[in-house]
């Protein structure tokens, strides 16, 4: 069931703007087979023509246009339970309800520079629809190397170092919808150590703010790093800075962080963050 080879995906976008259709045509051809369409008859066309893993509709400034399209091609998605990810411009709650009550499998708001974000999420999508056809067709469950994301995060335990409340319930509130992850809390990075060193093999990830009262994160991190064992050496820590200069992101990787995600974070981009390092 598995498919080592990404580029056998084939993944059909849609859009309307042409110049949508391109720019995220060039994105995702490193990743994918890709096709386009700017219209429902095109749409029709690359189904029948392509085996398409995820469906890709882009909403512009005329949103009625992308739910005509996604009416006109729903029957043949949903008997062959093709994904279809709605991709907005300027993401408002209206169409994102929308789109689900139609039964998109996803909704997202387009962003310059996410394009890893973006190829993570059509690839949790893809997984999780080929991980449902397998099991509905009886054939048990698939490994974990084909099972999505979200699916293999469940009872993993993210440990987030922050000292603001606010920013703790920010980053809880993105991440509450992955059924079974569990989330604890620091209120510094002393409180991040002492938890750490209570039960090290608790922790599947640390997300660390880097500026805290009584231990910033810098510290809070060499102070994990130097506990010596081999959870303290391989737990993940991610910073979480507003300040991204290179001196900055420099001293973060010199104290013993595996990465870094800029504030304020989209959900995209923590989402993928926490599903990349947790499941190393």
């Amino acid at each position: 069931m598995s498919n080592d080879n990404p580029m056998d995906k084939h993944v059909l976008i849609i859009s309307g703007t042409p110049h949508h259709l391109i720019e995220i045509k060039v994105e995702l051809m490193p990743f994918f087979s890709v096709s386009i369409a700017a219209a429902s008859d095109a749409a029709l066309t690359a189904l029948e023509v392509h085996d398409v893993a995820a469906i890709l509709i882009c909403i512009g400034e005329n949103n009625e246009d992308a739910f005509s399209v996604f009416n006109s091609i729903f029957s043949i998605v949903e008997s062959k339970s093709i994904p279809v990810i709605f991709l907005a411009d300027h993401g408002n709650d209206h169409d994102e309800i929308t789109a689900f009550s139609m039964g998109a499998a996803d909704y997202a708001t387009r962003r310059r520079g996410t394009t890893k974000a973006m190829i993570n999420r059509i690839n949790l999508r893809i997984n999780a629809s080929e991980n449902e056809r397998y099991v509905l067709a009886g054939k048990g469950a698939l490994t974990s190397a084909d099972v999505a994301p979200d699916v293999l995060l469940a009872g993993k335990t993210v440990l987030v170092a922050d000292d603001i409340e606010l920013n703790r319930e920010i980053i809880f509130g993105m991440l509450a919808g992955i059924e079974g992850l569990v989330l604890e809390s620091a209120c510094d990075g002393k409180e991040a150590v002492e938890k750490f060193k209570d039960d090290s093999d608790r922790y599947s990830l640390i997300l660390m703010d880097i500026h805290m009262p009584e231990m910033d994160g810098l510290e809070a991190t060499k102070a994990i790093r130097s506990l010596n064992t081999e959870k303290s050496r391989s737990v993940p820590i991610i910073a979480l800075t507003a300040d991204t200069d290179n001196g900055t992101i420099d001293m973060c990787f010199e104290s013993g962080m595996n990465d870094y995600i800029e504030k304020p974070m989209t959900y995209d981009k923590l989402f993928a963050m926490v599903a990349e390092h947790c499941l190393r």
